[in-house]
């Protein structure tokens, strides 16, 4: 490390923001009013800390369950109804036991057919069977499985969660806000969990053909919510354009470890930077997140269409916080990020903890709002208890918390957090963010994302295309990473044209490898595949005329990407 990193990372302390994580202990952050005090609380923290907020508020779309049970026999047993699931009174129907694969209980599977063992030879005898029923199946909270579901009839689900305490979770593949004809599209069916225990009784309930009745209280509607952000400027030929380090807010219940701890880090590295004395070449935009449990990521969503103009100016990286600082998360060796920004931190965790930390690709989730716009992004989570601890201990995968079951649960308190470990992530996340502000040249490395682009292609490609046109790609995208090569070469890698030059590439090839959609339109919050105009295109096998147009413009949409990567460059 260089003596301007030394010394930032000396000054780091974790004193306002353990102050924060003691005040959100103590305040929840779920009704549009808590999550308001929420916003005045960091607010005042920030003025605290010499930093100028400026605080939006804009009118965001939230489904925030209330309450959830599930009754048959006399016997009421309490459930954990999913954000954006309607409200159902007395709904009662059969209940049928579809059982999920066991290697398919994971977070947001792709393939929500893929999940249970029986698979149905046609639409119409899934329909026949699932119509007019409440489905039981396993895992956790799971939109497109919901989504799936409600197209064969279903009226509501149940998901048994894998140990002994139900979660919250989300039940809507729309991404933010729904916007025009959207509004129709949200969930007309109920998704609610229940604990393993509890799941048993309702399995053998399910075996003897029983029926159930589900009651969901639900606050659904258009809400002001604030959208708090801050800044501290860079100064020089550079200073226009800003990393963004983000986290969410709003939580369910109290959720000290998801995600208190993620805003006292964001707080920590913004007080930090505000009293570091030398300013940055580029600025640091920090922001916090209303709308990420009950509104699938509304807020930061909100943003990107606000400041669209901007981010896609200027936003050189945006940075996610989510879930650091919990007990015993003493692991970063593996961490969720796209490829252009693995060195960083593969160094970044290298230097701080002495750890080779792997790289995998970031999912649909995370206030990842900024996929369209083709911004570069850099974690979800970051430290992690150690998997064999994490196996000792029974726990069986989640979202957050540092791998810990209290996540999306009442169990998510002060005890989930530990301020040795909330130190650590301050001085991960502020090393990363400063070299990504201070760093002469932009430590992003493209030719890893053209690499793995060349990789998806030559995986994917030959199943669509002809071998001259597999070809052709591949082609393509070696002659881009060998020219950006010499473009940066040429331009002197640490200067502000180089710079320059990344930002544009950026724009396209984070689009080309995160987006579907057009950059101002949110893709639906459910699995994307790398590249996903190929990976969504019908393979050579359907000769019909509508896989035929799907493929051509696919390709067109590759290639388009490829000639404007080509123009970036060679301008």
């Amino acid at each position: 490390m260089n003596h301007w990193e030394e010394k930032l990372l000396q000054a780091v302390s974790s004193e306002t923001g353990w102050q924060l994580v003691e005040a959100f202990s103590k305040q929840m952050r779920c009704l549009p009013q808590d999550v308001t005090r929420g916003a005045e609380i960091i607010e005042q923290m920030l003025r605290k800390s010499g930093l100028d907020p400026v605080v939006h508020y804009p009118e965001i779309y939230l489904g925030i369950p209330l309450s959830a049970s599930v009754s048959t026999n006399g016997k009421t047993i309490a459930a954990k109804a999913s954000a954006l699931s309607p409200g159902v009174s007395g709904l009662t129907a059969p209940l049928l036991h579809l059982k999920a694969k066991p290697s398919q209980q994971g977070v947001h599977p792709g393939d929500a057919a893929s999940l249970f063992e029986r698979r149905f030879a046609n639409t119409e005898d899934a329909i026949a069977e699932v119509a007019g029923k409440i489905v039981l199946t396993e895992g956790l909270s799971n939109p497109a499985r919901t989504q799936l579901l409600q197209s064969w009839g279903a009226l509501a689900v149940i998901v048994i969660n894998p140990g002994d305490r139900s979660h919250w979770g989300t039940n809507s593949v729309i991404w933010g806000s729904p916007v025009g004809d959207e509004i129709h599209h949200l969930p007309k069916i109920a998704s609610v969990a229940v604990s393993r225990a509890e799941g048993d009784v309702l399995r053998d309930l399910a075996a003897a053909g029983q029926s159930v009745s589900l009651d969901v209280e639900a606050l659904h509607g258009w809400f002001r919510q604030p959208v708090v952000t801050a800044e501290v400027k860079g100064f020089g030929p550079e200073a226009e354009d800003f990393v963004l380090l983000h986290s969410h807010y709003d939580s369910w219940d109290y959720g000290v470890g998801d995600n208190a701890t993620g805003n006292a880090v964001v707080l920590e590295v913004a007080r930090l930077f505000n009293q570091f004395e030398t300013p940055m070449r580029r600025t640091v935009r920090f922001a916090w997140w209303p709308g990420h449990s009950a509104g699938r990521y509304a807020g930061s969503a909100w943003y990107a269409d606000a400041f669209g103009s901007e981010l896609s100016a200027n936003c050189v990286a945006h940075v996610n916080c989510d879930s650091p600082g919990c007990a015993d998360a003493t692991s970063y060796h593996v961490i969720r990020s796209m490829r252009e920004a693995g060195p960083l931190l593969r160094r970044s965790v290298a230097e701080l903890f002495g750890q080779q930390c792997e790289i995998t690709r970031p999912g649909r989730a995370g206030d990842y709002s900024f996929n369209n716009l083709g911004i570069p992004g850099t974690m979800l989570t970051s430290s992690m208890v150690p998997r064999e601890e994490r196996d000792r201990r029974g726990w069986y995968p989640v979202g957050g918390c540092g791998g810990s079951p209290a996540w999306h649960s009442e169990y998510d308190t002060i005890e989930v957090a530990s301020r040795d470990v909330l130190e650590n992530d301050i001085r991960l996340y502020a090393i990363v963010v400063a070299r990504l502000a201070n760093e002469p040249g932009l430590p992003l490395d493209y030719a890893e994302t053209l690499m793995e682009l060349r990789e998806v292609i030559g995986k994917l490609a030959p199943a669509r295309f002809t071998p001259a046109q597999v070809a052709k790609l591949d082609s393509d995208l070696e002659n881009a990473a060998d020219r950006l090569s010499e473009a940066l070469e040429r331009h002197g890698r640490s200067s502000h044209s180089a710079n320059r030059l990344l930002k544009k590439v950026s724009r396209i090839l984070v689009r080309l490898n995160f987006a579907l959609g057009p950059a101002h339109v949110q893709d639906p919050a459910r699995s994307l595949q790398p590249v996903p105009v190929l990976a969504n295109a019908p393979g050579l096998d359907d000769m019909s005329p509508q896989a035929t147009i799907a493929r051509m413009r696919a390709w067109n949409a590759l290639t388009i990407a490829t000639d404007q990567l080509r123009g970036a460059i060679d301008g």
